[in-house]
């Protein structure tokens, strides 16, 4: 009998952290309205690369605001700890293109690499602006990276994360 409680208890329990986790993983995917990434083949960026992301207008809501983020992806073989990125979108409106030249910190002076990761790989989510989509039609962002190294080598991946702010 002793026997039976336990087990039933360790299922109740194991249940109740699958929901738990279950619940976790569904309600942060309801914020993100949008996310895409580009791989590098050999962890090698070239600078005629463009990197174009659409986004639906389906997929937004107008007069909420959005919160755009840059990731990035680097492997412990990027040389520097900074990059450059220049960012075009259509975002405020179709008529506007919007240009931005940014520059991003991947690692502090002491080259510990800002994000998460683990081994030698490691991601970070960087923040581009804070918008709010005033109607429904479809949204271009195109990225290039802006150092001068042909390839730039040691980036594995770059995408666009766009999510409900908070």
């Amino acid at each position: 009998m002793e026997n039976l409680i336990r087990i039933s208890l360790k299922h109740n329990v194991l249940l109740a952290v699958f929901v738990l986790l279950l619940v976790v993983n569904i309600s942060c995917r309801k914020q993100e309205m949008y996310s895409h990434f580009y791989e590098f083949k050999n962890a090698a960026w070239a600078q005629h690369d463009t990197l174009i992301f659409d986004i639906d207008s389906a997929q937004v809501e107008t007069g909420k605001p959005y919160i755009l983020s840059v990731e990035i992806t680097n492997n412990v073989n990027y040389p520097y700890r900074n990059i450059w990125l220049f960012i075009q979108n259509n975002l405020q409106s179709d008529s506007v293109t919007t240009n931005q030249q940014k520059e991003y910190q991947l690692a502090n002076e002491f080259g510990k690499w800002y994000g998460s990761g683990f081994g030698t790989l490691f991601q970070i989510s960087l923040p581009v602006d804070t918008l709010i989509f005033k109607e429904k039609k479809n949204y271009r962002i195109k990225i290039e990276h802006g150092m001068r190294d042909e390839p730039l080598n040691g980036i594995e991946k770059v995408g666009v994360r766009l999510q409900l702010k908070n």
